[in-house]
C-alpha cells in the first residue's frame, strides 16, 4: 500500500470532509476518493461511512487510525536515519522551494552559495505546490523554503528568512490612487482579483473577517502578471504580495496601497532537527542566516 494513502486517510479521518481534506492535501476530491477506495479494496474493509456532506470512521477505520500514527512515525524515522547515513557518504546538499519563493531572491542566494563552495554538490528541487507534510523533507530535501509552517508537524526547526506584505494594486485612475494606506474595510464594496494560492486566500479572507466583511472576488488567477494587467486597466483592483510587482514590466502604471493594520506573513527556511545538520548543512544554514531579510518587509 502506498504510504501516502495512509497520510491522506489520517487527514480525512480528522476532518470528516472530503472537501476540507482535499484542500489540506492539495489534491482533488476525486483523487482522494479514489485513493481511499483503493485502500478499502486492498484491506478488504470499509473504512468510512459516507453521507451527503460528512464521512465518519467505521469501527474498523477507528482501529486503523489508532495504529496509523505509529506506522507513519516509524516510517518517517526510518527515512530520516537512511538519509542521515546517505549524507555522511556524500558531499551533497539538497534544497527545495516552490515557484512562489522566486520573488524572495532565494534562488540567487542558493546559486551564490554554490559559487562560494564549488566543492559542494547542491541539488535544487522546485515543487509545484506547497509540500503536504514533513515527508517531503525526509525524502527529498535537507532544507525547504516555505511560508505556511502549519503544513508541517514534528521536530521542524525554522529560520525566519523574509517578511512579506499583502498590498492593494490599483490603476493610476482608480479611487485609491492617491492613498498610501487604507483600512481594509474600505474594500467592503469593491470587486477584487486574488491569487489562486490557498494560503494567500486564507490570509486575506481571515483579515477581512476580522474587519467585519466578506470580500467580493471577481477573479482568481494563477499568474500575478494577469492580475496586475487587469488592475492597471481598471478591470478590478487586486490584492497580492507586494514583492510580486518586481516581475511586472509596467510597475509605473500601478499604484500600491498598504493596509492599516498591515497584513504580513513570513517566509522560513525549514529543516528536520532529528536529521542533525551535517557540516555542509550548518554551513548553508549560517549563510542563509547571514543573508536573511527578516524582519524588514521585502
Amino acid at each position: 500500500m502506498d504510504i501516502e494513502f495512509l497520510r491522506e486517510f489520517m487527514v480525512l479521518s480528522k476532518t470528516c470532509s472530503y472537501q476540507e481534506a482535499s484542500e489540506k492535501l492539495y489534491i482533488t476530491n476525486s483523487t482522494l476518493s479514489k485513493h481511499i477506495q483503493k485502500m478499502e479494496s486492498e484491506l478488504g474493509y470499509t473504512l468510512f461511512e459516507r453521507s451527503t456532506r460528512k464521512v465518519m470512521l467505521t469501527d474498523v477505520g477507528k482501529v486503523l487510525k489508532k495504529n496509523c500514527e505509529q506506522i507513519l512515525s516509524l516510517y518517517d524515522e526510518a527515512l530520516i536515519q537512511m538519509n542521515v547515513e546517505a549524507a555522511k557518504a556524500s558531499n551533497t546538499l539538497s534544497v527545495a522551494f516552490s515557484s512562489a519563493m522566486f520573488h524572495y531572491g532565494i534562488l540567487d542566494l542558493v546559486l551564490n552559495f554554490k559559487k562560494e563552495h564549488p566543492d559542494i554538490n547542491v541539488q535544487i528541487s522546485e515543487i509545484s505546490g506547497p509540500p503536504q507534510d514533513t515527508t517531503f523533507i525526509n525524502k527529498k530535501a535537507d532544507f525547504i523554503f516555505a511560508n505556511n509552517i502549519s503544513l508541517f508537524s514534528g521536530d521542524i526547526r525554522s529560520l525566519p528568512f523574509a517578511r512579506e506584505e499583502l498590498a492593494l494594486f490599483t490603476s493610476l485612475e482608480g479611487p485609491f490612487a492617491e492613498k498610501e494606506s487604507i483600512e481594509l474595510f474600505a474594500l467592503a464594496n469593491e470587486e477584487l482579483i486574488l491569487s489562486d494560492r490557498a494560503y494567500l486566500q486564507d490570509l486575506f479572507f481571515n483579515a477581512c473577517a476580522n474587519a467585519g466583511f466578506t470580500p467580493s472576488v471577481k477573479l482568481y488567477t494563477k499568474i500575478p502578471q494577469t492580475a496586475f494587467q487587469l488592475a492597471e486597466n481598471n478591470y478590478a483592483n487586486t490584492v497580492y504580495p507586494r514583492s510580486y510587482l518586481k516581475e511586472y514590466n509596467h510597475k509605473d502604471r500601478l499604484h500600491v496601497v498598504s493596509f492599516s493594520p498591515s497584513i504580513t506573513y513570513d517566509v522560513y527556511l525549514l529543516y528536520m532537527e532529528s536529521k542533525s545538520l551535517s557540516a555542509i548543512g550548518k554551513l548553508f544554514y549560517d549563510y542563509m542566516a547571514e543573508h536573511s531579510h527578516y524582519p524588514e518587509l521585502l
